[in-house]
């Protein structure tokens, strides 16, 4: 189920790429001789027209099939100079045509981007975070580097401001520094009401290319659920607790409880029930591996609900994500030049398909509103890569055409079709190098799932 819904999502950015393309040749007066989803094998089709529409069996891809690509070929075994196309040909005409048709699909794409994030907008959507103050990531994980403890924060502080920009909760500290690996930025901290003011330069993190300065997000100890038949229920926890000693040892954050509770079959555990110190005796099972002993118990974090639009302003909203979400992209390609593991980093066809289909699904499970917009939200981000990466000035993508069509408007004249076939051909293995170094990732990724 989850790799047909990743499929479905695929399916759904390509064709709105390959409409683009279509859309425009048909402005344009180019005739378009076939339209598939998917590549390979014809499956199923049906002709309307002149054009030919297809579902093909791969379907990953697909294709916009204009009149005039024989035109090249042919320019190429009879030597010619120039691609000879009729007017209703990709190749005939004004190169201004080719440039129209090709941008048309990336386009789409991030039109789609701007309408998704539009009805986000417009839905709305809830999410769960921490208020600003932090604990030190070395003290939790002493093989970490923090750089944030070398700077001077210390755990309990509460962060500000980051570079002037004031911010109320980790996740809006989080966003910052994950999009600022490699840069120093400016931390203006509250210490039992101290203002102070620190530099920290934040560190990539090669495996995903954030960035990091070693911090953690604090939890309180004030418990939200219980889960039935747990040890916590079973001791006599109830919502609302907070817990305020371990074994006379005080406990001031989840993590200090983590780490009171480590190694031990059993605890006294102090809570504040209605301002009432009251001591319960806690049986803590085996955890495995390092991992958090399962205790049964929720912590209190906050529930932050986003505001809802009406549609045009909702428009509005979803063009700037979409834009934003083009720069936090651009930035990331930037960081592959800096020492980030490509293969962790970069996702080929595979994981992107189980990915999407893992968050579709996911998302829907929790309701049908959570899983619109986890969908969009996830769809929206392949759609904003499409356009990039399609712009890209490589030959055989929609970038390279639209090179070579303005290159023709500069010297008045067309690329020789031979010159074209060898820039082509080296495009192609490209393209072919970075499907396979993604698709070895790909494989790794599945393998540790």
């Amino acid at each position: 189920m989850t790799i047909l819904l990743g499929i479905l999502g695929l399916s759904l950015i390509v064709f709105i790429h390959e409409l683009g393309h279509y859309i425009a040749a048909r402005i344009s007066g180019v005739t378009v001789e076939a339209f598939s989803i998917g590549m390979g094998p014809v499956l199923l089709h049906k002709k309307i027209g002149v054009t030919d529409y297809r579902v093909s069996l791969i379907p990953i891809g697909g294709y916009c099939a204009m009149k005039g690509q024989k035109d090249f070929q042919l320019a190429l075994d009879e030597k010619l100079e120039a691609i000879k196309g009729e007017p209703d040909s990709f190749y005939g005409g004004n190169p201004l045509k080719r440039i129209f048709i090709s941008l048309s699909g990336p386009f789409a794409n991030m039109i789609f981007a701007c309408l998704a994030f539009a009805v986000i907008a417009m839905i709305g959507y809830t999410f769960y975070t921490t208020p600003g103050k932090i604990i030190l990531a070395n003290e939790v994980y002493p093989e970490i580097q923090s750089n944030a403890q070398k700077a001077g924060l210390q755990t309990g502080d509460r962060i500000l401001s980051i570079n002037g920009k004031p911010v109320t909760y980790f996740s809006e500290i989080s966003q910052i520094i994950t999009l600022a690996a490699d840069e120093t930025l400016e931390f203006v901290i509250d210490r039992d009401g101290e203002i102070l003011t620190y530099f920290i330069p934040v560190q990539l993190d090669t495996s995903t290319g954030a960035g990091k300065i070693g911090v953690i997000n604090w939890v309180d100890t004030r418990i939200s659920y219980i889960e039935e038949n747990s040890p916590a229920f079973n001791a006599g926890f109830l919502p609302d607790d907070k817990i305020t000693f371990v074994n006379d040892a005080p406990i001031k954050n989840t993590v200090e409880l983590q780490k009171a509770l480590s190694g031990l079959a059993s605890a006294n555990v102090s809570v504040l029930r209605n301002n009432e110190k009251i001591t319960l005796f806690l049986e803590i099972p085996s955890a495995e591996d390092n991992k958090a002993v399962p205790l049964g118990i929720q912590f209190s974090v906050l529930e932050i609900k986003s505001p809802t639009y009406s549609f045009f302003p909702a428009l509005i909203e979803g063009a700037k994500e979409a834009f934003k979400m083009l720069g936090v992209t651009i930035k990331s390609i930037g960081l592959l030049f800096k020492g980030v593991d490509a293969k962790q980093a970069v996702s080929g066809p595979i994981r992107i398909t189980v990915m999407l289909g893992d968050t579709v699904k996911t998302g829907f499970a929790q309701g049908a509103s959570v899983g619109i917009v986890t969908a969009l939200n996830f769809l929206a981000l392949i759609s904003v890569s499409l356009f990039l990466m399609n712009l890209l000035p490589i030959p055989i993508l929609d970038g390279g055409l639209i090179l070579f069509a303005f290159i023709e408007l500069l010297i008045r004249k067309q690329v020789s079709p031979r010159v074209l076939y060898f820039i082509q051909f080296a495009g192609l293995a490209i393209i072919l190098c970075i499907f396979i170094f993604a698709l070895i990732g790909d494989v790794s990724y599945l393998l540790t799932l």
